[in-house]
């Protein structure tokens, strides 16, 4: 799911290209959104949100050296 929500706000919503991203149709997108609208409610809507979600999904990714 947090590939789905990473790719979701930085695709700008685009199920196409987020489906593309993910090797998965556009409809499992939608579904996977569906849930993550569950979990995060009207942040997925509040452009600070996003933007603390998508801050805290790439730093996640940061690999630190001799980590």
């Amino acid at each position: 799911m947090e590939q789905t929500l990473l790719a979701w706000l930085t695709r700008w919503g685009r199920r196409q290209e987020v489906g593309d991203l993910l090797g998965v149709h556009p409809q499992t997108v939608g579904y996977r959104v569906r849930r993550l609208r569950e979990l995060f409610g009207d942040r997925l809507e509040d452009p600070e949100q996003r933007f603390d979600l998508e801050t805290a999904l790439r730093a996640r990714r940061v690999r630190l050296p001799g980590a």
